[in-house]
């Protein structure tokens, strides 16, 4: 029992650990982004915008991956590590990959849709370099990424399923097999995170094929900083500027 309990605060440990520098990863991420908006607001390099996204994406990608391999579903599913705020806003792990498109609703004045959360205050403000709107988008990107927000909501509703349908499984299985049912329920709990970690990364893709590379750097400047914010809010009750 004390080498399962050393083992298990030994992963809790590293996942914490991994979590704390992707944490400073995307302020690094934030750095160089924001390069680009403030400094070079109109860049005609499109291959250096579109590696600067690739590369802000695969950070995420290989943060989850990482905690996937080395974690316990279980902390992950709701890890002691963040603050009660951000595990009130976490869906399996994460974000929910809706909230991603909902924010670039926000921050490009698309529809009437609202967000659970003040972005205005957890994001940017409503101005970048003097524009009424961070990201401008033309009446097909607007239908496009509103038919990949309508896909997200059901691909969000399946995988909530699944997890409502597992906790129904295992407290039934627990009236039979406890130690069994404990790790029934981990390998499978491990699936569905891996496959909320996939839709948030597909997601992102996604709204970057959509958007142009400039307007791609502009979304990801906002998805990095309510990330950070959430964390920095949940942890000091402020908001980063």
């Amino acid at each position: 029992m004390s080498n399962s309990n050393s083992n298990s605060n030994s992963n809790q440990g590293h996942m914490q650990s991994s979590f704390l520098q992707w944490t400073s990863q995307q302020r690094s991420d934030l750095e160089d982004l924001l390069h680009v908006v403030e400094v070079v607001p109109e860049p005609d390099d499109v291959e250096v915008l579109r590696g600067l996204a690739q590369k802000t994406i695969q950070h995420l990608n290989e943060y989850q991956q990482s905690r996937s391999v080395d974690g316990d579903a279980l902390s992950i599913y709701k890890p002691s590590w963040c603050t009660s705020f951000e595990n009130f806003l976490f869906w399996v792990g994460g974000l929910k990959p809706s909230i991603y498109i909902r924010l670039l609703f926000s921050i490009s004045g698309i529809g009437s849709e609202k967000v659970d959360l003040d972005l205005s205050k957890l994001v940017i403000g409503e101005r970048i370099n003097g524009r009424k709107k961070v990201v401008e988008c033309s009446d097909v990107q607007v239908k496009l990424i509103k038919g990949v927000h309508a896909q997200t909501v059901l691909s969000e509703q399946q995988i909530s399923s699944r997890l409502a349908n597992l906790q129904a499984r295992t407290n039934t299985s627990w009236e039979q097999d406890v130690g069994r049912a404990v790790d029934a329920h981990r390998v499978a709990l491990n699936g569905i995170v891996v496959d909320a970690d996939e839709l948030r990364v597909k997601v992102l893709k996604e709204l970057l094929q959509i958007l142009t590379p400039l307007q791609g750097i502009h979304f990801l400047v906002a998805v990095n900083r309510l990330h950070l914010s959430i964390h920095e809010w949940g942890s000091s009750n402020t908001i980063i500027n």
